[in-house]
């Protein structure tokens, strides 16, 4: 019989946020038949043994080299056993309850494609996980420190992080995070899985996007909370140090993909 859950995990450089993911999962003690699979994604770091000594209910997918994120994704997604998929980032913590939560979500509303949990930061504050969709004007203010004094460059911003709300409710957005990400296997099929032409960043965005064209709902759903471990490594330091951190060349080039496939003009807001 098919569990109900497959929580997928793509792990390349964060082993310690890993053994404290996986030991969430296992302490939340789901109320729902799961399976975890974990692609390990780093030749130059492997995981496996350690994972396969610590967790022997894991099943491990090792790579032969890194392949990108919404690639191992995809090699997971193809393993998968369960009615459903979560999405998951090896920096987050599962708090007992939220895997129920999105299941019974998705079994109760055919309609929504994707469904994603409300993030909070270690210290318990509301992480901003759920937004509109980016216009690239939008990246270009984030990306430098001066633009985001201007008034202009501050209401897009704003407007793109859905700040004029409290997420405190069950709400359709434009796209969530891909840090935590549910939705059933068959549509994921049908969606085709992630865009192997993103290696890492706007994955996500593409996907929901990809979502809404098949005619399907994203929801944010605050009643499944977790903790995430976010750092925005590219926006760290100066603006000399961010333009040469290596990851942002990467994040640059699947914007440039991202805009060439969907195109400058983003949808109406669905909210």
């Amino acid at each position: 019989m098919s569990p109900e859950l497959s929580l997928l995990i793509v792990h390349y450089n964060t082993p310690g946020l890993l053994r404290q993911t996986l030991k969430g999962i296992y302490r939340a003690a789901p109320k729902i038949s799961y399976e975890v699979i974990v692609v390990d994604n780093n030749p130059c770091a492997r995981i496996a043994p350690w994972v396969a000594k610590e967790f022997p209910t894991v099943r491990l997918l090792v790579q032969e080299k890194n392949t990108g994120f919404g690639n191992g994704m995809n090699q997971a997604i193809a393993q998968a056993t369960g009615d459903h998929l979560l999405i998951f980032n090896p920096d987050a913590m599962v708090l007992p309850g939220s895997l129920e939560t999105l299941v019974h979500y998705l079994k109760e509303h055919p309609d929504v494609g994707i469904v994603a949990p409300q993030l909070r930061h270690p210290d318990g504050s509301i992480q901003m996980s759920c937004f509109r969709f980016a216009t690239p004007q939008v990246i270009f203010y984030r990306r430098l420190p001066f633009m985001r004094f201007l008034p202009w460059a501050k209401r897009e911003v704003s407007a793109y992080l859905m700040e004029d709300w409290d997420h405190a409710s069950v709400r359709d957005v434009d796209y969530v995070l891909g840090a935590s990400m549910c939705l059933r296997q068959d549509f994921m099929k049908t969606l085709g899985g992630f865009d192997p032409a993103f290696f890492m960043y706007f994955e996500e965005q593409d996907l929901c996007r990809r979502c809404w064209q098949a005619g399907k709902r994203v929801v944010y759903h605050p009643a499944s909370q977790m903790i995430h471990y976010y750092r925005r490594e590219t926006a760290e330091g100066n603006f000399l140090k961010q333009l040469l951190h290596p990851l942002t060349s990467i994040q640059m080039k699947s914007a440039l993909y991202y805009y060439r496939k969907h195109g400058i003009k983003p949808p109406a807001p669905v909210s």
